[in-house]
């Protein structure tokens, strides 16, 4: 039986299909099973405790160099947050804002005639343009704009119109915002309100305003030329268009004419201004200054009136002009009728639709 079984299992079959001997396959097995082989060393038989692939010790210091490497990333983390965003600066306040109003810190003040005062309000921005930022630009670029000015003690307000707006170009690093400003030109009326409340308001005040508010929508070389009829602080939204075009190098071709009145030659506001972009663009800009009462030296006597306004407009074309107007309630009334409050501009009367202009080429700020 012994013989046989051998015989048998000689006969089998290997893996490849040759016959192999039981001594073969002995072989085979003991190669195969890991029982067969020797058994790892125990902890008992390592004194070391290192184990069969030797546990390697880490050198002195590891520790530490990890915790200086976790120092210094999140040192470069901060580091890439201060330089490159606002996150671990002050949060920025006096803000525009067209949405609500915000507290501006009044700067400075200057009185620029006897009843006339030009105030400084701070405007801060965050280093980068933030959507706020993005969203005031988008209405200033579109044309002239005013701020509402808001008198907290009654809760009343009235829109006007800076005359400068400045951003600054450098970085208060430790603050994290670039602080710039805007002028306002203010003329107090005995029963203005907010004209009352704004002259009695000191440097470091804070007064809320809302903007900005696009006032007339303008674009370079849409107009040939613009006739600005204007009588005292109604200067302002003439100033703010005439320094944008001039100074706009995409607005070339447009040319502006100024008719400005007031009271006395010493009430000229922003003349100082005006004369230096009048020399600097001879050929762009031309101003005619009326005064109703004393000695003038580059003023001639007379105010807005059917004879004066005829002469300015002389050469208005209406498919290629428009005639700008702002000043005090007489002057409006007789040059191009009243504008109502609201954003409606009201019917054109007065002397400019004597002369034939239909209500589309006139503005009434």
């Amino acid at each position: 039986m012994a013989g046989a079984r051998l015989r048998l299992l000689q006969r089998r079959p290997g893996a490849h299909g040759a016959c192999v001997s039981a001594r073969s396959i002995q072989g085979y097995r003991g190669y195969s099973t890991p029982a067969t082989q020797a058994a790892d060393p125990s902890p008992a038989s390592d004194p070391k405790g290192e184990g069969a692939q030797g546990k390697k010790e880490r050198p002195p210091g590891t520790y530490i160099i990890w915790a200086m490497e976790a120092i210094g990333a999140t040192a470069a983390f901060i580091y890439y947050l201060h330089l490159y965003t606002d996150l671990l600066k002050p949060k920025v306040e006096e803000r525009l804002n067209p949405d609500k109003y915000t507290p501006f810190t009044l700067v400075e003040r200057e009185p620029l005639t006897g009843d006339t005062t030009r105030f400084r309000f701070r405007i801060n921005r965050p280093r980068f343009n933030e959507e706020l930022e993005q969203l005031a630009d988008g209405i200033i670029t579109q044309g002239a704009w005013a701020l509402d000015v808001k008198d907290h003690l009654v809760q009343t307000y009235r829109t006007y119109t800076p005359v400068d707006y400045v951003v600054a170009t450098e970085v208060d690093d430790e603050r994290g915002l670039r602080e710039g400003y805007c002028d306002l030109v203010v003329k107090r009326y005995p029963g203005g309100s907010l004209s009352r409340f704004l002259h009695n308001t000191q440097v470091g005040d804070r007064v809320e305003m809302r903007g900005p508010i696009l006032t007339w929508p303008y674009s370079p070389n849409k107009y040939r030329r613009l006739y600005m009829v204007a009588g005292g602080t109604g200067i302002a939204p003439m100033y703010q268009l005439i320094d944008r075009i001039l100074g706009d190098p995409a607005d070339l071709a447009t040319q502006v004419s100024l008719l400005y009145g007031s009271q006395s030659e010493a009430d000229i506001i922003y003349r100082e201004q005006l004369d230096e972009l009048a020399k600097r663009h001879p050929e762009r800009l031309s101003i005619k200054y009326l005064v109703d009462r004393g000695p003038a030296s580059a003023a001639q006597p007379g105010r807005p009136d059917a004879r004066s306004v005829g002469e300015f407009v002389g050469g208005f074309d209406k498919s290629k002009d428009v005639v700008l107007v702002c000043g005090p309630d007489p002057m409006m009334a007789a040059v191009s009728g009243m504008r109502p409050i609201g954003p409606a501009q009201g019917p054109l009367r007065g002397c400019l639709r004597d002369l034939g202009l239909a209500p589309e080429n006139v503005f009434k700020f």
